[in-house]
Formats: C-alpha cells, sequence, structure tokens
C-alpha cells in the first residue's frame, strides 16, 4: 500500500493531531487566524521553492504536515464554544431569566424526570446559541413534548449533576463534550410551547418515526419487539430495557443497535437491486446513483443523524458512485474523507465512543479482511459466505477490542460464534424490516408479515440471550488504562504490517511491541498498587468508609448494609485493579497512617480518642446530638468532615459553626467524596 496512493492517509492522523491539540490549547480567534495566515505563507513559500529543485525537499514535506495539524487546530478553535461570543455561557446565569428554545432531541427518561436536549433561541429576548439538558417533571399534567417543538419558559440555568463517588460515570463531563454545559429542571406548569410553522427535516423525521411505532403498537408485535425494532430500524435506543441492552453488550454484539455502516450496507445492497433496471436506459446510471442516494440520505434522516450513520452515508455515497460508474474507489480514502469532513462539520466528535469505535471497527475490516482471503480462499459458496462473515467480525474485534476495553472493561469471549449466528440473521430482519416498516407509512395491515417479523425478533432475543447467559466466556472488571490501550494498537499496528508484506526482520518489531506492552502493562499495575488511599464516600441515609492498600480494598459499612447494594464499588474494583474487597464493621477510630488519624462521631453522640493521639478529621455520621464548638475547642480537628447520613438542617448549622471557627468543612453531598492520600 504506497502512501502516494493514499494521500488521505497521510492527511487524516495529522488533522486529528491538530483536532486533539485545539482542544488542550484554547487561543482566540484573532491569533487563531494569525497563526493559519503564517502557516500557509510559509507552506506556499515552500511548494514553489520546491518546484525548482530536481528533488523532493524533507523540510517541504515537514511543512506540509505542520500545516495540516495547523488546519486541525484552528477547525477546533473556531468550534470552541469559548470562542462564541453569543454562546450562552457568556450571558449572567446567577438568576432566573426568560428563555425561548427548540427540542433537538429527546433522551433517555430517568424516574422522575423525561430529558431533552433544548437549543437556546433566546436569552432575555437576546438572540442567543447553545444547547442545555432540559429535564421536565414526570406528572400526570405533563404536556407532550416532541422534536422541533418551540418553548417559552422562565428558569434558572444550573449545573449538570455531577458524580459524588471516584470512578463513576460522569455525566456532567459527558454532555460537555457534546457542547451541553447547563442544564434546566422544571414542571409542566412554567412552560409555554409556542407555535412554529417553519419546516424542519428534524421535525419530519420525528413525526414519521411516531407514525411508524404508532402502527406497531397497532399490528400486534410485544413491548419488546417493537422496541427492538426502533433500535435496529429507526436508531431509537431509549426505551429498550436494561435486559435487553445487557445482554447485547454481554453477547458481544451491542454494535448491531448502533445504525452505522452494516445497516446502510444491507440496505444499499436492496436499493442497487431495485434499481438496477434503470441503468439501461440512456442517464440511467445517474438515475440509479441519485435514486440511492436520496434514499441513503432519507434513512439517515430517519434515524437521527447519528456520527456512525452519517459517517457510513458519506462513505457510502461515495463507494456506491465506483460500484455503478465501475470505477474502483479507494476504501482508505473514503474513509477518511469522510472522517473529515465530519470534523469540519463538528470537531467535538472526536470524544463521541461511538464515533471513534464505528471508525476503528471500518479500519480493521478493511485492513485485514483483505489479507485474510488473499491467503485463504473457500471454494464453496456457502463456506466462502459464513468464513467473510467470521472475518469481517474478527477484523472489526481487532479495530476495536483495545479501545473497547479502555471503555467498558470486559471482554465478550464468544463474540466471534455471536457474529455468526446474529449477522446473517440481521440481513433476514432488515429486509423484513423495512418491508414493516413502509406498510406502517401506509398504514397497509398485513398480519402474516407482522407475525413472521415478530418470530424473527424472538429467536434473535434468544439466540443473544442463550449467548450473553454463559459467564463463564465473559471477563469482565479488566484493569486497563490509555497507555495500555495505545500500546496494544501498536501491537496490532505491527501484526498488520508484518501479514501484508510477510518479511522476517519484521518479527522483530511485532516481539518488541509486545514487550513494551508487557512493560506498560506492568508499570501500570505497580503505580496503582503503591496508592494508598483512605476514602470517606457519599451514600445517603448511611456511612460507608473505604480504605484501599496495594490491591485490597477494605469496605467499613453497618453490619444491616450488603457490599452487593453499593453497586459504584464495581468501578473502584476495576480502576483500582482490586483483587481482594473485604467488607468490615464500622469503627469510631481510623490511624489512617503514623501521623493521621480519623474520628467518627455517629448518631450516639460519644466519642473517645486513645491516649497521646490527636483527631486530625472528624466525621459526622447519622445526624450526632452534639455541641459542635465544644468539640472543635477540646479536639482540634484540622478538618470537619459531614456524610451523606445527616439532615440537611444539622448539616447547614454545622458548616455556619466551622466558618465562625475557621475550620475548613467538607460535606459530601456538595463536593464529592473526601480522600485522604498516604
Amino acid at each position: 500500500m504506497k502512501l502516494v496512493n493514499h494521500p488521505l492517509l497521510f492527511i487524516t492522523p495529522l488533522f486529528i493531531i491538530g483536532i486533539v491539540l485545539g482542544f488542550q490549547y484554547l487561543i482566540s480567534l484573532n491569533e487563531t487566524a494569525i497563526v493559519l495566515c503564517i502557516c500557509f505563507f510559509i507552506f506556499t513559500a515552500s511548494y514553489f521553492y520546491g518546484k525548482t529543485k530536481l528533488l523532493p525537499q524533507l523540510s517541504h514535506t515537514l511543512i506540509t504536515g505542520f500545516t495540516i495539524v495547523a488546519v486541525g487546530f484552528a477547525t477546533t478553535q473556531f468550534q470552541r464554544i469559548e470562542n462564541r461570543n453569543h454562546h450562552y455561557i457568556h450571558q449572567n446565569l446567577e438568576e432566573d431569566v426568560f428563555i425561548e428554545g427548540e427540542i433537538l432531541e429527546k433522551l433517555k427518561p430517568n424516574r422522575y424526570y423525561n430529558n431533552y436536549v433544548l437549543e437556546l433561541k433566546t436569552f432575555q429576548y437576546d438572540p442567543v446559541e447553545g444547547e442545555i439538558l432540559f429535564s421536565i417533571q414526570r406528572d400526570t399534567s405533563e404536556q407532550a413534548l416532541a422534536v422541533g417543538d418551540h418553548l417559552l419558559l422562565k428558569e434558572m440555568l444550573t449545573d449538570v449533576f455531577a458524580p459524588l463517588n471516584p470512578y463513576q460515570f460522569n455525566y456532567q463531563d459527558y454532555l460537555k463534550k457534546r457542547k451541553i454545559f447547563k442544564q434546566i429542571r422544571s414542571n409542566s406548569k412554567g412552560i409555554r410551547v409556542l407555535k412554529d410553522e417553519k419546516f424542519s427535516f428534524q421535525q419530519l423525521a420525528e413525526r414519521a418515526r411516531k407514525k411508524i411505532i404508532g402502527q406497531l403498537n397497532k399490528s400486534g408485535l410485544s413491548k419488546d419487539q417493537i422496541d427492538l425494532t426502533s433500535a435496529l430500524l429507526l436508531g431509537q435506543k431509549k426505551e429498550l430495557s436494561k435486559d435487553i441492552y445487557n445482554d447485547f453488550t454481554n453477547a458481544g454484539v451491542v454494535h448491531i443497535l448502533a445504525v452505522s455502516g452494516l445497516h446502510v450496507g444491507i440496505i444499499l445492497i436492496f436499493l442497487n437491486l431495485i434499481f438496477r433496471p434503470l441503468r439501461k436506459f440512456k442517464f440511467g446510471k445517474w438515475a440509479a446513483y441519485i435514486c440511492s442516494l436520496i434514499c441513503i440520505w432519507a434513512f439517515a434522516l430517519l434515524v437521527g443523524f447519528s456520527p456512525s450513520v452519517i459517517r457510513a452515508a458519506l462513505m457510502f455515497s461515495f463507494l456506491n458512485a465506483g460500484l455503478i460508474f465501475n470505477r474502483k474507489a479507494s476504501t482508505f480514502n473514503m474513509l477518511c474523507l469522510s472522517a473529515i469532513l465530519m470534523f469540519l462539520w463538528d470537531a467535538y466528535l472526536i470524544f463521541s465512543v461511538g464515533f471513534q469505535m464505528s471508525y476503528l471497527a471500518v479500519l480493521g475490516i478493511i485492513s485485514f479482511q483483505p489479507l485474510i482471503k488473499k491467503r485463504f480462499y473457500i471454494k464453496n459458496r456457502v463456506g466462502r459466505y459464513f468464513f467473510d462473515i467470521l472475518t469481517v467480525s474478527f477484523c472489526a474485534q481487532l479495530g476495536v477490542i483495545p479501545i473497547s476495553i479502555f471503555y467498558f472493561h470486559q471482554i465478550p469471549g464468544l463474540f466471534l460464534i455471536a457474529n455468526l449466528l446474529i449477522i446473517s440473521w440481521l440481513i433476514l430482519l432488515l429486509g423484513f424490516g423495512i418491508l414493516v416498516i413502509i406498510f406502517a407509512l401506509l398504514q397497509i395491515e398485513f398480519s402474516l408479515l407482522y407475525e413472521f417479523y415478530g418470530s424473527l425478533l424472538d429467536a434473535l432475543l434468544w439466540i443473544i440471550h442463550l449467548v450473553a447467559n454463559s459467564e463463564s466466556f465473559l471477563f469482565q472488571n479488566i484493569f486497563f488504562t490509555s497507555k495500555m490501550m495505545l500500546a496494544l494498537y501498536g501491537v496490532i499496528l505491527c501484526v498488520f504490517v508484518f501479514v501484508k508484506y510477510f518479511q522476517k526482520v519484521l518479527l522483530y518489531f511485532i516481539l518488541i511491541s509486545i514487550l513494551s506492552f508487557q512493560l506498560i502493562y506492568a508499570f501500570e499495575f505497580y503505580q496503582v498498587y503503591k496508592q494508598n488511599k483512605f476514602y470517606i464516600l457519599h451514600q445517603s441515609r448511611t456511612t460507608v468508609l473505604a480504605e484501599k492498600s496495594g490491591y485490597q480494598l477494605k469496605v467499613y459499612t453497618k453490619d444491616t448494609i450488603k457490599i452487593q447494594e453499593l453497586k459504584f464499588l464495581e468501578n473502584f474494583k476495576t480502576e483500582l485493579a482490586i483483587k481482594d474487597l473485604q467488607k468490615l464493621p464500622q469503627k469510631n477510630f481510623y490511624g489512617i497512617n503514623e501521623t493521621e488519624n480519623l474520628l467518627v462521631i455517629d448518631s450516639l453522640g460519644v466519642y473517645k480518642i486513645p491516649k497521646n493521639t490527636k483527631a486530625d478529621y472528624i466525621l459526622l455520621s447519622n445526624s450526632p446530638k452534639i455541641n459542635l464548638d465544644r468539640v472543635l475547642e477540646s479536639l482540634k480537628p484540622q478538618q470537619i468532615i459531614v456524610d451523606g447520613s445527616n439532615y440537611f438542617l444539622y448539616v447547614k448549622r454545622w458548616k455556619e459553626t466551622c466558618i465562625k471557627k475557621k475550620i475548613p468543612f467538607h460535606f459530601t453531598g456538595k463536593k464529592g467524596a473526601f480522600i485522604i492520600d498516604y
């Protein structure tokens, strides 16, 4: 594979480096424009100077690379929220304000709220831009809201709730990477829905999805079958039950729930078969291409323009042109071009896990599968079909396995078998599912089709549940850091180069990369092992303490609490490589290290410390009725800590006392867990 035949393979990584650097460093738009102009001037001068030379200049290659990085950096700066003067983060957010906005997306609801993404239009009647998390209470008086609705309300923008214990999923950080920095919580009484007659593609797609689901509800399909259809064909996973989603994850086939290249590719095959007769007429190839293009992008709109489906629609739009007009298109170039176009559209996609895994899976397939097929050819057509499914699944996993372990800390051991069983089934499901959707949109009743389609869905769920419940083949709670992930990608890259060129000297690079991975693996484990920490965790109505030493975690709780009830401790086991987790009864005094001690004053209000020791930290637990002034005078602690087991009225009074006495005060309900390093 010559780089000159794939110029975008040179451009894309450098462009992505520029994107990443753009999020690391913030500069003004004026400074960005100056840097960009200087880079283009140097590049142009180098280009014309190089034309006078007989051989290519290394300096021009370096300048070209630096210019591409600068373009990526500038792309990020122009899109950074901090550089957008009309964004709401530059407004006064300390009071209730009148807000007008449009609902862009409906998110997964929780027990108390229905959640939406709201794009702001005005802020105190002044034009403004930006998206917020809009949560409305789930009650009987709630007015039905839909994508495209324009709302007027008076509320205060607040911070998104952040986790209070270490290693929990940080929803606040996740939303910031989606350009959502604030939230509003409201009830239906304070909302006014404005009439808006403007045409919106998103609103049209939302109405189409609602109409399809409404018709499916009348077809006799069960709720699980309808929810699975919404996920597989409409890109709507919000209503999918947690048990079904976990089964897909544990079976290693959760990728089929994200409408992406697999779905678009299968649909494209159907479209090319349907429009093939058009090619016999004059300009028929153009007609076939345009019709397939319209259908692909109509499907992308219907499923909500997710990053994976946009990437797939872009790439297949280019590839289909090569298929119809009989011109060979480079898959690598098409993949890279679609990535660059998507980053130019939204640089924040660099943070999307789905976006990363989607591209890495396709990169794994187009890199390794041709090499495998070249060395192993199956003559039998049926055998070749199943072999292709296995190789596609295996190569996709090669592309995503390091990043998948990093994000999800598990490996489904039966992913090859699951994909072999399911991908063939998925072709049937998509084919009949598209027919079901067309019949639903046209309001045609065809009970036999619905029954057959429902049986296909039930068979799929049964297979996935069977594979997912093979717990001995599911490896969970794997300790894996970003450095280990990059090292493993280095091993995979060396294996790819060896398999492609098959030279003996390349074996040494594989061995060096494996050794490097092992050294990094051992170093990361050692870095975690030498950390010793004492945690005062946040938990409502009870006290939970934890002590991490080496690969051991001791958890101090009341006897009535089971370890299984404290689900966040699973994250401790994963992130800290914990091998031994012990539950111990709570004590009133803890010697944390040679110089620091913790005194716990519980509901009894009785406290006693060993002789010749002092209480550096005092934890108030379960609302003790004490005179805090007297405690501070007698014990003179360095810090007062209050956890989630106390009444808020007590917490407020204790805080005022500590402020008056100038003693540091930490409430885990506001500041999160209190951590002592030693």
